[in-house]
């Protein structure tokens, strides 16, 4: 059956469209799409009026943290694929810090037999890069890129021993596997549980400082210019940084970065009254890295920005500061934080969404992120003027710790498609 998304402001960022059209599904695949397509053309089985609104590919999340296996009450796929559908998430990749981690071809499959039998979206699993996550031996990287992985890190445990990582990297080069690294130095950051500066002093906080992140930044991006390796920097949180990547790309290194969504809307000051539902890692920075973050996506220098989905039970934030978890809830607000850089004018629409749709698509081969025939028919419709509220008790994920509990957004999913299936509408 052909259905035909048509009446809708389309938003391609890989192809650079935004103006009047549709889009023409069959069989779960985009066979048509285009300005061409802004009235119903004959042959069209169903009609989708999109009324006006947004039409634009589905989100594409690189970091998403689940308590499956292992940990269950913090979150499944299952719910963590309900809360990804209402924020318009149709692929998203799940990290290997589970219990147990996911370092072998068997657990790699059961991630994605269990998305596929449980979640409401495309579930993809990162394979670990040392076994067990410990920074010591090398994780299988080629069976388990042979068993789907789509790319490979060792999440928020950063590996300290450079001849290790260097390995690694060469490993992941001859494989042409994708490593993504966070870059952070664990003996630079210690005990610390924010931005360091003025106010984590005043605040009477241990400071996270900015030198611990370019450290581990300028070693490994070293290391894979050496390895010949593909090296994606996860969570960069300062100007620096991302300089640091733009500065190896210019050299030839395959180089890039992401930034978590959170750290393009708050900065250092918005963790107020010890507010742990604000406390993550990397920390929310200074407003001038903010602004240069947001810089850095409107030039291309970003190629994706993540959700850094980081469910954690009350039991865990309700505690003082220093004590608290890292990590926030993020899959439900990605979109709402990119287009509130459109309504301050510091986006283009089309340049908040390439780093949530084609950009990562392309960083780890996907082909989804495109309205282009042949590309899967994951779509999103999307208003984004409506204002919602943030209340955190209903959202969807089974961990509610939202830095953005209170806040008033703008930009809300209407409808959400996976295989030209509609999975929500709101």
């Amino acid at each position: 059956m052909k259905t035909i998304w048509t009446n809708a402001r389309l938003l391609d960022p890989a192809s650079g469209t935004d103006a009047p059209g549709g889009v023409l599904v069959e069989g779960g695949i985009i066979i048509d799409a285009g300005p061409h397509l802004a009235e119903t053309p004959s042959g069209a089985d169903a009609v989708q009026d999109c009324d006006g609104r947004c039409l634009a590919p589905g989100l594409v999340d690189l970091r998403v943290k689940t308590g499956e296996p292992g940990e269950e009450h913090r979150e499944t796929l299952a719910s963590a694929s309900e809360a990804a559908v209402a924020g318009g998430v149709t692929s998203m990749v799940v990290m290997p810090d589970t219990n147990p981690v996911i370092d072998d071809v068997a657990l790699v499959e059961f991630v994605m037999r269990r998305g596929a039998a449980t979640a409401r979206n495309r579930v993809y699993a990162a394979g670990a890069l040392t076994v067990g996550l410990q920074g010591e031996a090398i994780a299988e990287i080629g069976l388990m890129q042979e068993a789907g992985a789509v790319f490979f890190t060792n999440a928020d445990a950063p590996v300290a021993d450079p001849s290790v990582m260097k390995r690694a990297l060469a490993y992941a080069a001859g494989r042409q596997a994708v490593v993504f690294a966070k870059p952070e130095d664990p003996a630079l950051v210690g005990s610390g549980v924010m931005n360091s500066g003025a106010l984590a002093a005043r605040m009477g906080l241990s400071g996270m400082g900015r030198d611990a992140e370019w450290t581990a930044a300028s070693r490994d991006l070293i290391l894979a210019e050496g390895a010949g390796a593909k090296l994606v920097l996860d969570q960069a949180s300062t100007a620096r940084t991302v300089r640091l990547v733009e500065d190896a790309a210019a050299r030839g290194v395959a180089a890039a970065c992401t930034v978590a969504a959170h750290h393009l809307y708050f900065n250092e000051l918005d963790v107020g009254d010890y507010l742990t539902y604000c406390k993550t890692s990397p920390p929310f920075r200074a407003e001038e890295d903010r602004l240069a973050l947001v810089d850095g996506v409107a030039r291309g220098a970003i190629q994706a920005v993540v959700s850094a989905h980081d469910p954690q039970p009350p039991e865990e934030k309700r505690l003082p500061f220093a004590e608290a978890a890292f990590g926030a809830a993020g899959l439900e607000t990605t979109l709402s934080a990119m287009t509130s850089l459109v309504h301050n004018e510091q986006l283009t629409m089309l340049q908040a969404l390439r780093p949530i749709t084609c950009g990562p698509a392309d960083l780890i081969g996907l082909k989804a992120g495109r309205l282009a025939k042949g590309a899967p028919a994951d779509l999103i419709v999307f208003d984004p003027d409506a204002p919602w509220l943030c209340d955190r008790e209903k959202l969807r994920s089974r961990s509610t710790n939202s830095p953005f509990d209170g806040r008033r957004l703008e930009g809300r999913v209407l409808k959400t498609v996976v295989g030209g299936e509609a999975v929500y509408s709101a």
